[in-house]
């Protein structure tokens, strides 16, 4: 199954709205978290429209699925789809996947164990606006990044898919591939 992977949309139609179009050939779409709100340290980004996000989503025909973000809040799960989980686990064909928001570890071998806890081959995760993919101790690390507000430099909006043995990071503004990592399964 082709899986798209998304994270810290931060209220956001505009870049809800071109991920969904950038993915428009995925079987499912992940959300890491942090789905509705900009939260106090971050500025509004661009298209900020929480109100109708929750629309867009709510209207969303795909398979969507997502977790609870530090920003996400109680008054979310009463209006979108379906209470926010803190994770969620996948199975694609075989590979498991695990997916959560990442506050609750803030260093990569916590985040190591944690996933070894449920026999993950990949962890999603988002919270940093940072884009990774590199596979530790048996377990790929798979950050899509922000999709509006980005914390890497250069700044550049992304999203992550995955595909068979295949991870891609792709720019969402020009969906341009920026990583392509191969053969992460054994």
């Amino acid at each position: 199954m082709k899986i798209g992977v998304i994270s810290d949309i931060h209220g956001s139609l505009t870049s809800f709205k071109k991920a969904v179009e950038c993915l428009d050939d995925v079987e499912m779409i992940l959300v890491a978290g942090d789905i509705l709100y900009h939260g106090a340290r971050n500025p509004l980004p661009e298209g900020y429209n929480t109100k109708a996000l929750v629309s867009e989503i709510n209207d969303f025909e795909g398979n969507l699925l997502a977790v609870k973000g530090n920003v996400d809040a109680v008054v979310d799960d009463w209006v979108l789809p379906y209470p926010l989980p803190e994770y969620a686990v996948v199975d694609n064909n075989g590979c498991r996947i695990v997916m959560y928001h990442g506050y609750q570890h803030e260093n990569e071998q916590d985040r190591i164990e944690f996933a070894k806890r449920f026999g993950a081959d990949i962890l999603i995760f988002g919270h940093t606006h940072q884009p990774v993919a590199k596979k530790v101790d048996g377990v790929v690390l798979l950050n899509p990044g922000s999709i509006s507000l980005p914390k890497q430099e250069p700044k550049v909006a992304t999203l992550a898919v995955i595909n068979e043995d295949k991870i891609e990071i792709i720019s969402l503004d020009d969906q341009k591939k920026l990583v392509d990592y191969v053969g992460f399964v054994d």
